[in-house]
């Protein structure tokens, strides 16, 4: 017969062993995180957000001279220009202004804004949120993945802090850029338009090829200070008729050509490709509606045109 001692520590081993197979049966695979990485809402909000537009150059060529009054060029107006001001604040972009006159071949003003600072998405986390775990019936096993819940809790609080604050800074960054940007503009209208706007329209002589070739020199620059290639407009206020130059004209480049004629001649512009308007406003208005088109990387192919 065997002893009651034996007997006892028989029965404890089978129980034990009973336990530990439930333990292991129970135990889930995964309880502690989600499988999927994506980014906060408000960090996708911020990456969808950012403008996806090429900054815009403009070269704006206003005729001075005797021959526009009584060819009847409408003068552009302030307000006008402030049509434009918006292109550059969404984008970013370069304005440059001149006048036809006796000698054309002069400083354009300008006006640049950078283009809105860029939210880079690699240097967010991205964490993802654990799930919190289920008690399945074993309070060892359940406490255990409670605390390791925690820790990641903790973890993932920590970086989804750190990718809001990036969203911050950047949203400041942002806020800073169009403050400044706005007031470049407002001191470019100010300072460097409304004179040229108010200068007289009695300049002596016509070089209208000083002045296309201005534009041209301004649209020709580099573009590797720009993240995108700019989208490129060449505005003339003129009647086009020349009587300094004498060199067969050329106009090679990359911009769409707007003239603005009340004449019935349009003078060296007979000779480039261009869109016609009978008044500023209306070019102006063409010239936006252009640039908000959504943008597919492709623009105006170059073109080369002379006189004969």
């Amino acid at each position: 017969m065997k002893k009651p001692h034996v007997i006892i520590v028989a029965i404890l081993t089978s129980f034990l062993a009973s336990c530990a197979g439930k333990v292991e049966s129970k135990t889930p695979i995964n309880t502690i995180s989600s499988t999927i990485s994506e980014p906060l809402p408000e960090v996708k909000t911020a990456l969808q957000n950012q403008p996806q537009s090429p900054p815009v150059k403009i070269a704006i060529i206003m005729d001075k001279t005797g021959s526009a009054e009584w060819s009847r060029i409408e003068q552009p107006q302030l307000q006008d220009f402030q049509l434009l001001s918006p292109l550059l604040k969404r984008s970013g972009g370069e304005i440059a202004v001149g006048t036809f006159c006796y000698d054309s071949n002069r400083p354009l003003a300008r006006v640049r804004v950078e283009q809105q600072p860029v939210l880079v998405n690699a240097g967010f986390n991205h964490p993802v949120a654990p799930v919190e775990p289920k008690n399945q019936g074993n309070a060892f096993t359940y406490r255990k993945q409670k605390d390791e819940y925690k820790q990641k809790l903790v973890e993932y609080e920590a970086l989804r802090q750190n990718d809001l604050k990036i969203v911050a800074n950047y949203d400041n960054s942002v806020q800073q850029w169009q403050s400044q940007s706005e007031g470049k503009i407002q001191d470019f209208m100010t300072t460097q338009v409304q004179p040229i706007l108010a200068h007289p329209v009695n300049c002596g002589s016509s070089d209208i090829q000083g002045g296309i070739n201005r534009a041209e020199l301004f649209l020709a620059e580099s573009d590797v200070t720009w993240k995108q290639k700019p989208q490129q407009f060449a505005v003339f206020i003129t009647d086009g008729l020349d009587n300094v130059g004498i060199q067969a004209i050329e106009f090679d480049t990359n911009a769409e050509v707007l003239l603005v004629n009340g004449a019935g001649s349009k003078g060296i512009f007979e000779n480039i490709e261009h869109k016609a308007f009978e008044s500023v406003p209306a070019a102006f208005q063409y010239l936006v509606t252009q640039v908000n088109k959504p943008f597919h990387g492709s623009q105006k192919s170059k073109v080369k045109t002379k006189s004969l």
